[in-house]
């Protein structure tokens, strides 16, 4: 049966999307927002935030599609049951996660932020150079980026920690759960990597407390949500010396003013929300994949649980 799909985004992303939608369901009608002939004929939403009142607009709508890897944005929990929620899952996010991370923890591994500051006075000095297995990793969140991430590094010889809220077993990773399992691993944690969704639980779960009972000189790296974070705890854990180094790629406000402290510390080194970027060739295949999927009545890949936000 033919159905209407609502795109709201970038038009060069929507063109590329609509060729690859075309070719695996050309009955398929494809609409831009605002555009929109028939609002109560739109069968899916495709979108990173929804258009003002859109369940109202858009009365008879049964899915939506997030152009991402996170839903937080689209708050999964306002949206109900009949309505089914989907992820972006592609394996070019992943690709693109791993390597932000090994670069990130690589800077702090092989000591680039020294260098960088002995750059600045000149000053030619050679340190004590580590192997991964003496570096303890320890990373939240073992959703599928999660666990791509964990697995990479273990096998470069890192010790590898690996947290989630409920149990899970991965091969080569020590995995821990609940709230004492996270603070069993954070005592163990050389640099911790934030990989989690934001859900009301994650919600400013890198705080005072938390960065308190990484031992000293521990770094951070967050590539999850800003919002995770509670950026004056961070700054005066990173001013005390207890936090070493910060690696931010995700902001509470985005982009991040021009007066926040991080753009000027020296031991934070910031990017603008790029650790993961969708493509439009890899993802557009997916999401006409899933489309398909779901015309044909078969399960989709990345179909969110809306109360547990992932």
């Amino acid at each position: 049966m033919p159905f209407t799909l609502l795109y709201k985004g970038p038009q060069a992303r929507g063109e590329s999307w609509q060729r690859a939608v075309a070719s695996a369901l050309p009955d398929a009608t494809w609409c831009t927002w605002p555009d929109i002939p028939a609002p109560e004929n739109v069968d899916a939403i495709i979108a990173w935030t929804l258009p003002d009142n859109a369940l109202e607009t858009y009365p008879n709508v049964k899915a939506i599609f997030s152009v991402g890897a996170g839903v937080d944005q689209l708050q999964p929990d306002k949206i109900p049951d009949s309505i089914k929620l989907v992820r972006l899952i592609d394996p070019s996010l992943t690709q693109q996660m791993q390597t932000y991370v090994l670069s990130s923890v690589m800077m702090i591994h092989r000591d680039h932020f020294l260098y960088q500051a002995q750059k600045a006075q000149k000053t030619w000095q050679q340190h004590k150079v580590a192997l991964p297995h003496e570096c303890t990793i320890s990373i939240l969140g073992l959703g599928e980026l999660g666990k791509a991430v964990a697995s990479q590094l273990s096998a470069l010889g890192f010790n590898v920690n690996g947290w989630s809220r409920s149990a899970k077993q991965l091969d080569g990773i020590s995995t821990f759960h609940g709230q004492q399992g996270l603070q069993d691993m954070l005592a163990l944690t050389d640099i911790l990597v934030s990989l989690l969704p934001l859900t009301d639980e994650t919600k400013g779960m890198i705080n005072a407390d938390t960065l308190a009972q990484l031992p000293q000189g521990a770094s951070v790296i967050n590539a999850g949500r800003g919002e995770q974070i509670v950026d004056e705890d961070l700054l005066a854990a990173l001013d005390s010396g207890h936090i070493q180094y910060a690696i931010l790629d995700v902001f509470k406000d985005e982009p991040l003013s021009e007066s926040h402290p991080y753009w000027t510390h020296p031991r934070v080194h910031i990017t603008p929300h790029i650790a993961s970027i969708t493509r439009n060739d890899t993802a557009g295949d997916r999401l006409a994949e899933n489309l398909l999927r779901w015309h044909q009545g078969e399960p989709m890949m990345g179909e969110v649980d809306k109360q547990r936000g992932y």
